[in-house]
């Protein structure tokens, strides 16, 4: 079996050990250079023929944002799946990050479980020679839902919901929330009620698909106030749908 190689570059040394561990932990047979910097990380790159690169935004001597833009326009490196990490959370940042070719943009502190899922879900992707890129077999929900925030109204597609929250898929061309932003949520029904007027609080943004370049992203939000009965009702019976 290849050995998966793997650049985990981060200028904190704990960040570095904590992504080696977990990808160790993760995968059998891996190999994981790191950099404290973006001091040569080009000619490494040129050297070296890596699976995944794991990169902070704004690493010292080169960002992420450069690395990347470089990357995608490098004759024989511009396949190398890129996964982005930072501290800011700005829906901004992270649409320029789409639009440079990140196959993932992560929020720091980073979870385990959630670098390990998004690892694996792009190295799958790139092994993957008859991978349909025009499908994404995950979104089949067709509820329309809406997320307001500020003085902004973005209409994006539900792909799951529970009793504490949602997960929606919107285009990354419109306005996109922060973490921790404050949001409320309208969800629209074929033939059923709409479901009004949910507070929660961004908990999760993600790209989704970017190796088909889709510029798709997932918003994740929790609910943070007490629902009525009324929509607990609706929400019970829409979370039943999603499961048939």
């Amino acid at each position: 079996m290849k050995k998966l190689k793997i650049l985990v570059a981060d200028a904190t040394a704990s960040v570095r050990q904590f992504i080696k561990y977990a990808l160790e932990d993760s995968f059998p047979d891996i190999d994981i250079a790191m950099a404290p910097n973006g001091r040569n990380v080009q000619q490494r790159l040129e050297d070296t023929r890596f699976d995944l690169i794991i990169y902070d935004s704004d690493m010292p001597f080169l960002s992420g944002e450069a690395l990347l833009e470089w990357l995608r326009k490098h004759d024989t490196l511009k396949a190398t799946p890129f996964m982005m990490m930072s501290v800011n959370g700005d829906g901004e940042r992270l649409k320029e990050a789409i639009h440079l070719g990140a196959d993932a943009y992560l929020v720091k502190p980073l979870l385990r479980e959630h670098l390990i899922a998004k690892v694996k879900e792009i190295i799958s992707k790139k092994d993957k020679d008859s991978f349909d890129r025009g499908k994404n077999p995950g979104l089949s929900a067709a509820e329309g839902i809406s997320i307001k925030f500020n003085s902004t109204n973005s209409r994006g597609r539900l792909l799951n919901a529970g009793m504490g929250g949602v997960l929606s898929l919107f285009d990354s061309k419109g306005a996109v929330p922060h973490i921790l932003e404050k949001v409320v949520l309208s969800i629209e029904q074929d033939n059923k009620q709409d479901i009004e007027g949910i507070e929660g609080v961004v908990v999760r943004i993600e790209v989704i698909d970017t190796v088909a370049r889709a510029q798709q992203i997932q918003v994740a939000v929790k609910f943070i106030d007490e629902i009525s009965e009324e929509t607990k009702k609706g929400l019970s019976d829409l979370v039943a749908s999603l499961k048939h």
